[in-house]
């Protein structure tokens, strides 16, 4: 479970989507592709000027850990990370592998090497606010997940996850609300959860009445 808005949500809904990201933007840093739906399967892109090397081991590490195969994940990752280390992608999924297994502080180093080397990695500058947030640096949260919306305003899960942070942990309630409605354009209103989160803001911040 990663995501809390005073209760848990299962974490597969979005890594799911993130390993669908991490395929599509290996070699450019992750770049998302649109709402959650065209995110559940993979988007190609023509690549042939990487190591097919590169692309073989990036693909088995993708393959363990949808199979939850953790460990054999992450030394393929290590690995990549040594032989490649001009791609952000196998930083990012080691982040990720890390975040789920309760280590925070690797996945935060590990997300920000991923940064290092494209500052616009929207898939860690997401999980970055995350983990933030769950350390109680609340400004500093709010910092990842804004610069997640400018480096791609259509990764729905940044807007979702800055509007639980402006709501439960900062108090500002329209603000929030906009974040959930943005979030729901984008995945095309099909999180029922978070519909029922609009109305009850919509009411409570007085948007609405």
């Amino acid at each position: 479970m990663v995501i809390v808005r005073g209760r848990s949500v299962p974490e597969r809904m979005i890594v799911r989507a993130v390993l669908a990201l991490l395929i599509a933007g290996l070699f450019a840093g992750c770049a998302a592709t649109g709402p959650r739906e065209a995110l559940e399967k993979p988007v190609e892109k023509a690549e042939s000027a990487v190591d097919p090397a590169a692309r073989a081991a990036f693909d088995t590490a993708l393959k363990a850990m949808r199979e939850g195969k953790d460990g054999q994940a992450e030394q393929i990752l290590l690995t990549m990370t040594q032989d490649f280390p001009q791609f952000s992608g196998p930083q990012a999924n080691l982040g990720i592998l890390y975040f789920r297994a309760g280590k925070l502080d690797k996945a935060e180093a590990a997300f920000l090497r991923a940064l290092e080397i494209k500052p616009d990695n929207v898939v860690s500058l997401d999980y970055l606010g995350v983990i933030n947030r769950n350390k109680g640096r609340f400004k500093e949260a709010a910092d990842f997940y804004r610069r997640a919306i400018a480096a791609d305003p259509n990764y729905a899960y940044a807007h979702r996850n800055y509007g639980i942070l402006l709501e439960l942990y900062m108090g500002k309630l329209k603000e929030a609300l906009a974040q959930y409605e943005e979030y729901q354009k984008l995945t095309k209103g099909e999180d029922k959860q978070v519909a029922k989160w609009i109305v009850d803001l919509s009411r409570r911040s007085g948007a609405k009445q």
